[in-house]
């Protein structure tokens, strides 16, 4: 499990596809000043997030053994465009620990009509024997009509407790006009600390107010007879996620 990364900016899409990148990318964009005419935006944005998954997945692999996972996070946002937040997931079981707990922070702004955020992750494993590692992660997107497509490099240098490891991959979220439903679709390639893997999601996500509900099926070409094999393989997720 030394692949393992997540966060905002944008966890939610790397993890179950691309049901909050929008989300995402309206928080930064607000946390920069762009408010209404009546008043100024604030100069720290504060945001939370709590839900369940049928499947915590991260980049087609489980690391829930397939099971339910609850989920939540909380975001801080500066207009000058850096953040800092924290996010946790429950998890099988890994040397230890059975919780993950990702804290982060960077940079987000707009150039050129694209929107970008570079990050510093640290993925920690409460109770976990000498398991936790750093990872770097770059974003760059663009909205197009009621399309937001976006690309992601995630690179974890060699540590004491991960190997080299590099991911790369893309996405897109497209709104259905006139209804508060997006379809998302999402795929990268991930070598280092596996060999060669490629996972691939389609979903489908509603989003009205504070709640997003979401499903989609999931896919990697690893595979294998043991456990590592089994949560590489095909599966449908569904997940509930409230965010203030």
């Amino acid at each position: 499990m030394t692949a393992r990364a997540t966060g905002k900016i944008c966890k939610l899409m790397m993890c179950s596809g691309l049901v909050l990148s929008s989300i995402c990318w309206s928080n930064a964009a607000s946390a920069q000043g762009s408010g209404s005419d009546l008043s100024p935006p604030p100069a720290l944005d504060l945001s939370f997030n709590v839900g369940v998954v049928s499947d915590y997945r991260f980049r087609g692999v489980s690391f829930s053994d397939r099971d339910p996972a609850l989920q939540g996070g909380v975001d801080l946002y500066h207009q000058s465009g850096f953040f800092a937040g924290a996010w946790a997931t429950t998890i099988e079981e890994y040397a230890g620990s059975d919780v993950e707990l990702d804290l982060y922070g960077g940079y987000a702004g707009e150039a050129g009509g694209l929107e970008y955020s570079a990050s510093l992750y640290y993925y920690a494993y409460p109770g976990g024997n000498d398991v936790n590692y750093l990872e770097l992660q770059g974003i760059v997107g663009k909205t197009i009509g009621p399309a937001q497509v976006e690309m992601v490099m995630a690179f974890t240098p060699d540590q004491d407790n991960a190997v080299d490891n590099l991911y790369l991959g893309a996405g897109a979220s497209v709104g259905i006009p006139n209804t508060p439903y997006t379809v998302n679709l999402r795929g990268g390639r991930e070598n280092g600390a596996y060999d060669n893997k490629w996972d691939w999601e389609a979903g489908i996500s509603y989003s009205r107010d504070w709640l997003t509900i979401s499903a989609s099926y999931v896919d990697t070409n690893y595979s294998g007879i043991n456990e590592a094999g089994r949560n590489g393989r095909a599966g449908f997720l569904a997940s509930a996620i409230a965010s203030f």
